[in-house]
């Protein structure tokens, strides 16, 4: 369950006022020769200024210039330039499938090199539903979509595949502890600013397994780095603290198909010990059991099932049990869940759901809103995302690709995700 990887440089962020002026000799040169360092890789120390590659090294610029061209194509051109002031602007590059857009500030003094560049937005080139769905069938392994209109009695979907299969989400279940904690504090059984104590430690993603033991937490602290930064150990925090069997019943609240598959809810430290090699039997026994016997297990085993029998090299070798030990919902109960949310979660849930809007910034700033969680795993991955469009209209979307023979390309899913929200715009 990992942090959505946005294809991006990371480097200096740019603050970029409105776009009016022509852009300077220097710029507009920088601009040009952009096209030829996203191309060939091209002399990357002498384009970017010191202060720029002591941050990002020139083999990761040329491993984020190969993504953008898996995700979009061979680069084309320079398609044009906007200037925000003498040394700053936004620089759109061709490639064969979409429009990048990049902001980049160059030195104001000799030799002007570029002292930050990042990617803010991709537009897709003729694109259509029927190229994406086509995509998404060619998915290896399986795949589920779908995009509804929200608050609109008797509307169709926009884009619909495969979207009743129930798939492995990893992290996307974090979406139901947030509506669970939504529901608590809006009956007055918590408060969003209610103290507890961070529990045990799990796997990254996130930050506070490094954090000391027992550190005070506010309960919209925890959520806020389950749904921002996907924190595995604030999650867990918040399961044990809002109670499996509250966060079980509001699967089936949010309008689930199907909610036993899931029941009991794991924590992620409990999930990652299952898959272990040396809890085979407790595996088989949890593949088999009623939900009365998965219990028992997490009862009896608790010590078997800690962060300490984890080994994360198994996890990382390859997809492991994705079909059994997960969390499962399909595109449609995920569209429900984003629904619940919307119209049930209040003012909070909903601030922290847009934190981290799981797009570029640019891309992001079209829609009045944009709520987002992914989740990954090998194997897994798994974006939703909940949108108003400068119209007014409310949308969820809800995608997930699960492979149990090999990893997934999560950064080509991601790349077809921003295709769908493109079209949404």
């Amino acid at each position: 369950m990992i942090r959505r990887a946005i294809l991006a440089f990371l480097a200096l962020l740019i603050t970029v006022p409105a776009l009016a002026q022509a852009p300077t000799p220097e710029f507009r040169s920088r601009a040009e020769m952009l096209v030829g360092v996203l191309r060939e890789g091209r002399d990357e120390t002498g384009f970017f200024a010191p202060s720029f590659t002591s941050h990002v090294p020139p083999a990761e610029i040329r491993a984020v210039a190969q993504r953008l061209k898996e995700s979009n194509g061979d680069v084309v051109g320079l398609h044009a330039v906007q200037a925000a002031g003498r040394q700053s602007g936004v620089v759109q590059i061709a490639y064969q499938k979409s429009i990048v857009r990049f902001e980049m500030t160059v030195e104001p003094v000799l030799p002007h090199q570029v002292i930050g560049l990042l990617v803010v937005g991709v537009d897709p080139r003729d694109d259509s539903t029927g190229k994406l769905i086509a995509e998404f069938r060619a998915l290896p392994g399986s795949s589920g979509l779908l995009v509804m209109p929200l608050g609109r009695a008797g509307a169709g979907p926009v884009l619909a595949h495969n979207a009743q299969a129930p798939l492995a989400i990893g992290s996307g279940f974090k979406l139901w502890i947030l509506a669970e904690l939504a529901r608590a504090t809006a009956a007055g059984e918590r408060r969003w600013g209610d103290v507890v104590p961070l529990g045990p430690p799990s796997l990254p993603s996130g930050i506070t397994q490094n954090w000391p033991h027992n550190t005070p937490m506010t309960l919209e602290s925890l959520a806020v780095l389950a749904m921002s930064i996907s924190d595995n150990t604030a999650t867990d925090t918040l399961l044990s603290v809002l109670g499996r069997e509250r966060v079980g019943a509001m699967i089936g609240a949010t309008g689930h198909s199907a909610p036993a598959r899931t029941l009991p809810v794991l924590s992620t430290t409990e999930a990652f010990a299952l898959k272990m090699t040396a809890n085979s039997d407790l595996r088989a026994r949890w593949e088999s059991g009623s939900l009365g016997e998965r219990l028992n297990i997490l009862r009896r085993e608790q010590a078997r099932l800690a962060r300490a029998n984890v080994v994360a090299a198994e996890l990382g070798a390859g997809p492991r049990h994705i079909e059994n030990i997960e969390w499962f919902a399909s595109a449609g109960d995920m569209i429900r869940t984003l629904d619940w949310l919307r119209t049930n979660g209040g003012p909070t849930a909903l601030d922290i759901l847009k934190v981290n809007p799981g797009i570029p910034a640019g891309d992001a700033a079209r829609f009045d809103y944009i709520g987002f969680k992914g989740g990954s795993e090998a194997g897994v991955i798994s974006l939703h995302f909940l949108v108003r469009a400068k119209s007014g209209q409310w949308f969820a979307a809800s995608g997930t690709w699960n492979n149990p023979a090999a990893p997934v390309d999560n950064e080509r899913f991601s790349s077809l995700m921003g295709r769908v929200l493109a079209l949404l715009k």
